[in-house]
């Protein structure tokens, strides 16, 4: 054998070396290719477009992925698709991570790993994409770098067990649930992670396994939802914010359907009482459906901006269904109240000879009282004045005649209650005045069988009286200025009882002393409407300040962690991409909405703070994602220099006593190292 010299030797190692060389520096340059791209990370709620139309037999773009699920193979049914569209919504909300599924009939001769990485490339570093080509029986699943291996892998060995049996839509649904319902999926994965991503996919093949399972459970959870939400009251408006926007679409709908046939039927018994009392009878009930209906349009049109071609924000898609649910509530409310007075109304007809009999036993009972009445008034006199006693001075003849106005209407209510029916609706009137008389008659007399005792407790508490309703004058003018914190007080209402009681006090001050018990009474009945409309006012001023406290703590939330985003974004500097600033400008910009609509539109500004929260989370999601993405490259760059080092070392080092490289880079099932942190797996079916 002949020796070589050292001098020959060298350039004979250096040849043998080259292509491993060549190996190391591309490796070594790969992290530094990846830092230079710039790349775009698809938040977990991108809004897409329908996809063009695309010729059957050629290659998808896989730049111009436009939906979620693309099938141009045309191997989905519309179901199907929806379930893997659902999947992957689930694996955005859980992981916030994103994925695409395209079917298409063959990759046009493109190698499908490289097509799969372009695709992932183009979307960003949390996409994955699982592109299957059914004519060619090939497929690739290319992933990004926020994605772990033990997810690809997962992906992968769950749609080849599918793709083996033909089964095309399951394949593509169980890949995506394959991460879905992995413990692993969070971490660096593992073989145990791998393991369970595998059975969940395997599970997912047999009559649909975790995923039918987990949308069984999420049904009820919905329903359960949507039962306590029909038990809010329409008006309760903080209750129904709290709510999730999908049941608070469903309660929306449902409501809508209710209260539409709600007011069908109460048409038709409309036209029966109007049959039965008379058009000015049933007046009021014509304006109560009015109101009604009028309020049910008010909630179609809603539903109708809510669905058209125009999208809405998810603040204002909240707003638009909350305004729907509280639209139907008015109308069932103007609906209700009528409707019990209309079932009081069909009650006393029917019930009519009892009624003629109940005021038969009072007209007698109100004669009785009469000539008592007399003796105690006449010793009243005795011992007042007769100013004093003004008010109650002709209460004998007034109560006389009443009683003979109730026996006259009597009298007439006997004579209808032999009409056939449909020609006594003329008797509820008749009843209800002689009901209104013997009232009367009744509330004359006993005013002045308890006149001493009203004269002293009216001397006694008049004064404490009109200092209460001073007070309460001075809590309307307080009450008013909550309008200016966007309390909805109807100060009109408030300045016409205010009114009202001044000049009320101006007249009744003076005459306190010489007629203590109309005083009394009259500033008693005046005391009973403030407290009405002040209760109102409470109410309304109430709820306005339990919206601020709320809209308050939730700008709180959405302050600090719109602050916790934005010193991550602010300390990693470059490393931070585009779709994390741009949540975040966003986020800033929902939250300068909430605040402007502090007080004109709280129930909103509400849901505008509550965006900017979930925005800015997302922000830090896509922000952390960025951060581990450019721990990888380092990581890549760190493998990459070592590689360099021993290669060199060898060539440069001499000796080694032969062996040399076994195998390289790349290889196996058609995966390998791709710049910008993009792996893929392909194979054949």
């Amino acid at each position: 054998m002949t020796t070589s010299s050292p001098r020959s030797v060298a350039p004979v190692r250096i040849a043998l070396a080259a292509p491993v060389i060549a190996g190391g520096f591309a490796l070594a340059a790969a992290p530094a290719a990846l830092a230079a791209t710039h790349y775009f990370d698809n938040g977990p709620h991108e809004i897409v477009a329908q996809a063009p139309a695309t010729v059957q037999g050629a290659p998808v773009d896989p730049t111009d992925l436009r939906e979620k699920v693309v099938d141009q193979a045309g191997v989905l049914s519309g179901s199907e698709k929806g379930d893997i569209e659902a999947a992957i919504t689930q694996l955005q909300e859980r992981k916030s991570l994103n994925a695409y599924v395209v079917y298409m009939t063959t990759f046009g001769g493109e190698d499908p790993d490289q097509w799969a990485k372009t695709a992932v490339n183009d979307r960003g570093s949390n996409t994955a994409v699982v592109a299957i080509a059914t004519e060619d029986r090939k497929y690739a699943i290319a992933t990004g770098g926020a994605w772990n291996d033990s997810q690809e892998a997962a992906m992968e060995k769950a749609a080849f067990a599918q793709l083996s049996n033909q089964n095309f839509p399951a394949a593509g649904l169980a890949a995506i649930n394959s991460v879905n319902g992995s413990g692993g999926g969070d971490g660096e994965g593992g073989p145990d992670g791998a393991l369970l991503a595998g059975g969940v996919g395997a599970a997912a093949l047999a009559g649909g396994g975790f995923y039918a399972y987990g949308r069984r459970k999420e049904k009820k959870n919905e329903a359960d939802q949507i039962t306590a939400a029909k038990e809010l009251k329409p008006g309760d408006v903080d209750s129904l914010g709290r709510l999730p926007t999908p049941t608070l679409e469903k309660l929306a709908k449902d409501t809508l359907v209710q209260t539409d046939e709600s007011i069908r039927v109460g048409k038709e018994e409309l036209e029966i009482a109007r049959d039965e009392f008379g058009a000015d009878r049933v007046r009021p009930f014509t304006a109560a459906m009015n109101e009604a209906t009028a309020a049910l349009q008010r909630a179609f049109r809603i539903h109708q901006r809510l669905y058209d071609a125009i999208p809405e924000t998810e603040p204002e898609k909240r707003a638009m269904l909350i305004d729907i649910v509280s639209s139907c509530g008015k109308a069932e409310d103007a609906l209700n109240m009528r409707s019990k007075q209309f079932t009081d109304l069909r009650n006393l007809l029917i019930k009519a000879p009892d009624e003629i009999e109940a005021i038969i036993r009072r007209i007698i009972d109100l004669r009785a009282r009469i000539e008592p009445a007399q003796a105690t008034l006449a010793d009243l006199h005795q011992r007042y004045t007769d100013e004093v006693l003004q008010s109650i001075a002709d209460n004998i003849d007034v109560a006389n005649g009443s009683i003979a106005e109730a026996e006259d209407q009597l009298n007439t209510a006997r004579k209808l209650a032999d009409q056939p029916a449909g020609q006594q609706g003329a008797l509820v009137d008749v009843l209800r005045a002689a009901q209104h008389a013997v009232e009367v008659a009744d509330t004359n007399l006993t005013a002045i069988e308890h006149a001493e005792a009203n004269i002293a407790r009216a001397r006694q508490n008049l004064n404490a009286l009109i200092d209460e309703i001073e007070d309460e004058l001075d809590q309307i003018e307080q009450l008013k200025r909550e309008t200016t914190q966007g309390a909805l007080v109807d100060v009109a209402a408030l300045n016409t009882v205010s009114e009202r009681a001044r000049a009320q006090l101006a007249e009744l001050r003076g005459r306190a002393d010489s007629d203590p018990l109309d005083v009394y009474t009259r500033l008693t009945h005046l005391d009973s409407e403030i407290d009405a409309e002040i209760d109102r006012a409470r109410g309304v001023v109430s709820d306005q300040q339990r919206k601020l406290q709320l809209f308050d703590q939730q700008m709180n939330v959405a302050t600090a962690q719109i602050q916790s985003a934005e010193d991550l974004i602010n300390s990693r500097g470059r490393i931070i991409g585009s779709q994390a600033r741009t949540l975040l400008a966003e986020s800033k910009r929902q939250y300068a909405e909430a605040h402007n609509r502090r007080v004109d539109d709280t129930a909103n500004a509400i849901e505008f703070a509550r965006a900017a929260t979930d925005t800015s989370r997302r922000a830090s999601q896509a922000a952390q994602a960025d951060v581990a993405e450019y721990r990888r490259m380092q990581t890549n760059q760190t493998m990459g220099d070592i590689a360099q080092a021993v290669i060199w070392a060898s060539i440069l080092g001499g000796g080694g006593g032969g062996g040399g490289f076994g195998g390289g880079f790349g290889g196996g099932g058609g995966g390998g190292f791709s710049g910008g942190g993009t792996t893929s797996r392909s194979g054949s079916f």
